[in-house]
């Protein structure tokens, strides 16, 4: 999910990157909760027959799959956030908070778009300055790719047209 805010007034302008969200944590707990209470009365009844084995077994595969369903949800919590202004962009990547900041002199900041290496796969978009290159939006569906490219452009040219103007 790509969105993007300018202000003028401030000459500022945020564009904010987040992975698509296809199930809410809540989703995943009810999921969770029925495919461990399944499991749970597959295992109980075997417990009471006698193979008492099942029953562990059952209980850690429902750990596991629970702490498979955490990372991916908290995987998909990640964003980025680009922040341009008239001297620089900043680019802050995290999860809660920013684990990693990155800054630019926006007029010697290049955008490149790179054409994915398989059809199936989006372009790969990078910010390159002074030898250094940070790719963002890797996390992003091709089509979210393709607005976040217009986006940058609208954003750049925002800001070049105010320049001129002054």
């Amino acid at each position: 999910m790509v969105s993007s805010s300018y202000d003028s007034a401030s000459r500022t302008g945020r564009i904010v990157l987040r992975p698509n969200r296809s199930w809410s944590w809540r989703a995943n707990v009810v999921f969770l909760s029925v495919i461990t209470t399944v499991s749970l009365i597959i295992g109980t009844s075997f417990l009471l027959r006698g193979y008492w084995m099942i029953l562990p077994f059952s209980l850690l595969e429902m750990t596991f799959l629970a702490g498979c369903l955490w990372y991916c949800v908290r995987r998909t919590h990640r964003q980025e956030v680009l922040t341009f202004t008239d001297d620089e962009l900043q680019i802050e990547a995290g999860i809660d908070r920013p684990q990693s900041r990155h800054v630019f002199k926006r007029l010697f900041a290049r955008f490149f778009v790179r054409r994915p290496r398989h059809p199936w796969y989006g372009p790969r978009i990078a910010v390159r300055s002074h030898g250094r290159e940070v790719t963002i939006g890797d996390f992003l569906a091709p089509d979210d790719k393709k607005v976040l490219v217009t986006e940058l452009q609208r954003m750049v040219d925002s800001l070049s047209e105010e320049s001129v103007a002054r």
